[in-house]
């Protein structure tokens, strides 16, 4: 994290088994997240099962369920795609292909309106472009097509009587085009000349449905030997297919779709069985979720966030701040921003920031964070950093108490209180949990709600910080 202003006293830094935190007051200008080392991968996955789309993390946690709007009963939203950036997310409907922001899930944009014939989509690496498959007004069979995202022409690249579908881009130029005859195998289809090879394993029931970032590994939704191994992994090498290994058994398959990890060493695919991850070589399965009454139409694990401002011009939680607490993770596959949380206050020379004593192995950590008056509090935590103001603008509050998990490093509580200047609500250990009693304004949860709207003079805590109804 990269700050810029003048502290009130010393920066609170803590280093624990599974996050690190970072807090501090004074006037700051700037607060600017800076990824360092490899990708995060705890990021949100999503998947379809056609009334909405889900979203979980790897550990199988679920996060949320968006709904966005259909037209009538049978009508679904399936497919769903990150864009490269993490900024929108794509999905088909009978309708045509639409995106939505995490922000807004049940405001979609137009990308591509289809009145009907629809049958798949992927997107370029870069996101500029987008290959789908539908059946032609008056033909019988599928075709593919190409456009850019922003709009403008649409190019036909098939034309023969036989059922097509683009499965997924090879790299910004080239999409593999399956054709559903099984005599025939999977083309690579060069957008600009319509020329073709043969993508391999060569055969109709194999094309891929997942590209590494670096377009060296594809996942494939079959085996070269389909009566031994469930599915394979093509390697390239000069921009053409060099080879290919099977993996698992046969009764391990992928059904609906597949997608690579932000550090580029996981796949997550769908199967009949569930929704499951593996390592770009497979060598053990992980399942994230069991299989339900529908299968996982469509898996998409979103990409790690990049540099993201939250305090200054432009800032995602204000423009500038009396101080802040930064927390992210650590550990295997664990190397991103878990959440944010920054105040403002009518004096900044008054922002002071203090911690309760918190051992290694504590559940939370707790900060105590006091000012002349509270102007504003917003805080965001992962996997979408959506902003979460807590502060009316006739607040009385002149501190708040900042509950940490030490273990994913959310956010999960923020107590704010008005007390005499100089004193605050008093915090203590209550078996694996704490007690806050005091003059007590709001009970915030990680979600953003306000347990306590009225106000209180208690809450418990549980072990990682929730507050307890």
């Amino acid at each position: 994290m990269e700050t810029r202003g003048q502290l009130n006293g010393q920066a609170l830094v803590r280093d624990l088994p599974q996050v690190s935190t970072v807090a501090l007051a004074g006037v700051l200008t700037d607060a600017t997240y800076r990824p360092q080392g490899p990708a995060d991968n705890e990021t949100a996955i999503l998947y379809g099962i056609g009334s909405s789309i889900e979203v979980v993390l790897e550990s199988g946690e679920h996060i949320d369920s968006w709904q966005p709007p259909i037209a009538k009963p049978v009508d679904y939203a399936i497919w769903p795609v990150w864009s490269p950036d993490g900024s929108r997310v794509y999905y088909m409907a009978p309708s045509g292909i639409y995106s939505i922001a995490p922000s807004a899930p049940t405001v979609p944009t137009t990308v591509i309106p289809l009145a009907s014939g629809l049958k798949s989509y992927c997107l370029s690496p870069d996101g500029l472009k987008i290959a789908y498959t539908r059946t032609p007004v008056g033909e019988m069979d599928t075709e593919v097509f190409v456009r850019d995202i922003a709009g403008g022409a649409t190019k036909r690249l098939t034309t023969n009587a036989s059922d097509d579908a683009a499965t997924c881009w090879i790299d910004n130029e080239r999409v593999a085009v399956n054709n559903l005859n099984e005599v025939n195998g999977t083309k690579i289809v060069r957008v600009s000349d319509l020329s073709q090879s043969n993508y391999g394993p060569y055969d109709g029931k194999v094309y891929p449905y997942a590209r590494s970032q670096d377009g060296l590994y594809f996942l494939n939704s079959g085996a070269n030997d389909p009566a031994v191994s469930g599915f394979s992994v093509t390697q390239f090498a000069g921009g053409i297919p060099y080879g290919a290994k099977d993996y698992f058994d046969k009764d391990t398959q992928i059904a609906m779709g597949a997608s690579i990890s932000p550090n580029g060493k996981r796949w997550l695919f769908s199967s009949e069985d569930g929704l499951f991850s593996t390592q770009l070589m497979p060598s053990s399965l992980n399942r994230i979720l069991p299989a339900g009454p529908t299968l996982p139409f469509g898996v998409s694990w979103q990409p790690a966030m990049g540099v993201t401002k939250f305090v200054g011009s432009g800032g995602k939680l204000g423009a500038s701040s009396a101080g802040i607490v930064a927390t992210r993770r650590s550990g295997l596959d664990r190397n991103g921003l878990s959440s944010f949380l920054t105040w403002d206050c009518q004096t900044r020379s008054t922002s002071t920031i203090s911690e309760d004593a918190t051992d290694s192995g504590a559940g939370s950590k707790t900060y105590t964070l006091e000012a002349d008056k509270l102007t504003s509090l917003n805080y965001a935590n992962r996997p979408f950093f959506l902003p979460t103001s807590i502060l009316s603008a006739g607040s009385l509050a002149n501190g708040a108490m900042v509950s940490v998990d030490t273990s994913s490093g959310l956010v999960r509580s923020v107590v704010i209180y008005q007390e005499t200047r100089g004193t605050k609500p008093t915090i203590r250990r209550n078996g694996a949990g704490k007690v806050i009693e005091g003059h007590l304004l709001g009970i915030w949860d990680a979600k953003g709600r306000d347990l306590a709207p009225q106000g209180a003079s208690r809450v418990a805590l549980s072990e990682t910080g929730e507050p307890q109804r």
